[in-house]
């Protein structure tokens, strides 16, 4: 025979699928953002959008890697390293597009920061001719 457990205090509740899914969202999201907000604080702004681009198509060269060494397939029913690796390229895309070529011209100067105070500097003496 077998024991039944007593549904009460302490029995186990499950979170309904719909709630545990966005639950998982919602914490994917934040997992993404905190890195961004932290890069967006620490550098100067011109900088932000090129070394978002270098950080993007650099995982996106590596989640294709791991994709193509396990060999995973496409499945429209689950998210692959593939789909991963597509929007971090989407990603670098779009901050490439939206940067400014001179900015990331400014990531391979020797001082970053006293180049773009310079160009600050020349841009506003220029407004106020």
């Amino acid at each position: 025979m077998q024991r039944r457990k007593q549904a009460g205090a302490h029995s186990q509740r499950r979170i309904p699928e719909p709630l545990h899914t966005q639950a998982k969202l919602g914490a994917m999201v934040a997992l993404a953002v905190l890195p961004l907000l932290l890069l967006a604080s620490l550098l100067p702004r011109p900088l932000v959008l090129p070394v978002v681009c270098l950080i993007a198509i650099a995982g996106a060269g590596i989640a294709s890697f791991v994709a193509w060494h396990r060999g995973a397939a496409h499945d429209p029913q689950r998210v692959t390293a593939w789909d991963v690796a597509g929007a971090l390229a989407f990603i670098a895309c779009a901050s490439a597009i939206l940067g400014n070529p001179e900015h990331v011209a400014l990531l391979t100067s020797a001082d970053p920061l006293a180049t773009l105070n310079e160009n600050s500097d020349r841009s506003l003496a220029a407004l106020s001719q």
